[in-house]
């Protein structure tokens, strides 16, 4: 499931801290929801069930955000939905329903429930909302090109093995099940992936957008729909669309 939520301030300026703003507002989401939700899921650093990816304004290529930003926020697990609506309605009738970006108030001004999506078939074609980003296990992260994997022709069979590892990952750390996961991610002709470098508290991400086929399990493809693609999806990385069911 997922929420859009829109959010109405002044023009300020881009900054590489954008995404702290964000981690923090749904921080306090949780916690204003369940003092346990929300320790189960930031005392300690772990992989989030969930994902989110922000839209900061039709002036963000000038680095220039707002004044009318969203994010959306998806998750396959009905606890953590209940609790981020339930967290919404307790900030909104307390009147700190606002993110903080910049020095700048940005108010919530409406917060809608997309249409659930479920997956029919084997073979779907994504595109990233935002960026999506995948490490190597096998590499080294001071490998700053080989920590960071992106899907190119020349590497499919590598990228396909780290992304198999990585979902295997992700999904016991999500679900507690261990499975094997069938997966197999293809470029689409004409529609090239791009590679996307990412400021991030003081450092830089090397991460893609664009348009991609993933073949498997529908089951595991709904869990990288609803949780996220990649790694990092808490911090507002790896939200998938679907564009269409072959």
């Amino acid at each position: 499931m997922r929420f859009k939520l829109f959010f109405k301030g002044e023009l300020c300026p881009h900054s590489d801290k954008i995404r702290k703003s964000f981690i923090s507002f749904i921080k306090k989401v949780f916690k204003s929801a369940s003092e346990e939700k929300y320790n189960a899921l930031f005392s300690s650093k772990k992989v989030k069930p969930y994902c989110y990816s922000p839209f900061l304004g039709e002036s963000f290529e000038e680095h220039i955000i707002g004044p009318n930003i969203s994010f959306i926020f998806s998750s396959g697990d009905y606890e953590i939905i209940s609790s981020f609506w339930n967290g919404i309605i307790i900030l909104s009738k307390e009147k700190n329903d606002h993110l903080e970006i910049n020095g700048k108030r940005f108010n919530l001004s409406n917060i809608l429930l997309l249409p659930n999506k479920d997956i029919n078939s084997d073979r779907v074609i994504f595109k990233t909302i935002g960026v999506s980003i995948l490490t190597d296990p096998f590499s080294s992260p001071a490998d700053f090109k080989k920590w960071y994997i992106i899907p190119e022709k020349e590497n499919m069979e590598k990228f396909n093995e780290v992304l198999k590892v990585r979902v295997k990952q992700r999904y016991k750390l999500i679900k507690g099940k261990e499975i094997e996961p069938d997966l197999k991610f293809s470029l689409i002709e004409n529609y090239p992936i791009k590679e996307t470098i990412i400021p991030l508290f003081n450092g830089y991400l090397r991460g893609f957008r664009g348009y991609f086929l993933l073949e498997g399990n529908k089951k595991i493809l709904k869990f990288l729909y609803d949780f996220g693609f990649g790694v990092r999806t808490g911090q507002g990385f790896g939200l998938l669309e679907i564009v269409k069911q072959l």
